[in-house]
């Protein structure tokens, strides 16, 4: 069996190697990876280009920035292969990632979609976090909590003509990947492999660690909500086209003071660590102006102020 594997790609130069490396070491070789480029603005096309004398290998580059989103819809219209999967381009796999899932499918002719354990990664590759689990098991029912990666997924194609590609809702933003695995989750059950086979890579500079829109604060509650619907409807709002009652219920949630202090102050601490001092401080502020007494923003801000004095 093919497996076609997307990776969308933007100034990502400092990891598309060891990404690609990844894919080229595996056990097995049945593969074509589509690379998307969006329109990157660094060195990362002339890394990818070498690669491109193994024919499995197709870069398409973007005339102009579209968006992850965009992209990445972009990048599930042009497989060719029986099975589809993603591969992020500042992450990798272990070299039997794909002879893992692939041989569950074989195995298993009715089982339309299977992820498998990960674990967090650093910028050095050397492993953070993971969870272990004793052997296999179906997910059979909506979850709250997945314990995979969303890219990791490995499907059969027919699941991308039945339930269509990433909502574009949520551009700009993230979450698109579990929303459309609870989708398909509420009518086929999730193959979980208990192998480690994705390592996800914490880069401060990801689509899910940079603030540049205030609704990826309210990411969880917007994915939760549509599981919740999901669940207990059999539908949501968004497959409704029902998209204003959506907004509606974002705009609750960014006009809940307690909230959205609570959140700017998470994200400040992220950009404290990041060593991003000036974002740091812009959150900070806005936390303490939605809520002065929260006493966890106020270490927040001591923890601001040791990493400024002795930075």
């Amino acid at each position: 069996m093919t497996v076609s594997i997307i990776m969308c790609a933007y100034n990502v130069s400092e990891f598309i190697d060891r990404a690609i490396q990844s894919i080229l070491a595996q056990t097995h070789q049945q593969w074509e990876l589509i690379i998307c480029d969006d329109a990157s603005t660094d060195d990362t096309v002339s890394k990818i280009k070498p690669y491109l004398t193994d024919n499995r290998i197709h870069l398409y580059v973007q005339p102009q920035n579209i968006g992850y989103l965009k992209n990445k819809n972009h990048a599930f219209t042009l497989y060719t292969g029986d099975l589809l999967t993603q591969l992020d381009a500042d992450d990798t796999c272990p070299p039997n990632r794909l002879e893992k899932q692939v041989e569950i499918f074989l195995k298993h002719p009715e089982i339309k979609i299977c992820g498998s354990n990960f674990q967090q990664i650093d910028l050095n590759d050397r492993p953070l976090e993971s969870v272990a689990y004793k052997e296999d098991f179906i997910i059979s029912k909506i979850q709250d909590n997945y314990p995979f990666w969303f890219p990791g997924l490995m499907f059969r194609p027919e699941l991308i003509r039945e339930f269509g590609l990433f909502s574009e809702y949520f551009t700009g933003i993230f979450g698109d990947d579990n929303y459309w695995a609870v989708r398909v989750n509420r009518k086929y059950p999730i193959y979980f492999i208990k192998d480690i086979l994705y390592n996800y890579r914490i880069n401060p500079n990801s689509l899910t660690n940079v603030f540049n829109n205030p609704r990826k604060l309210i990411v969880m509650e917007i994915v939760q909500k549509l599981i919740d619907q999901q669940r207990n409807t059999g539908t949501d709002w968004l497959e409704q086209n029902q998209e204003q009652e959506m907004r509606s219920f974002e705009q609750q949630l960014l006009n809940n003071k307690k909230l959205m202090a609570e959140k700017y102050r998470l994200w400040c601490a992220k950009a404290i660590d990041k060593n991003d001092l000036k974002q740091a401080k812009s959150l900070l502020d806005l936390s303490f102006n939605l809520q002065r007494t929260n006493p966890a923003t106020l270490k927040t801000a001591f923890y601001y102020l040791r990493r400024k004095l002795f930075n």
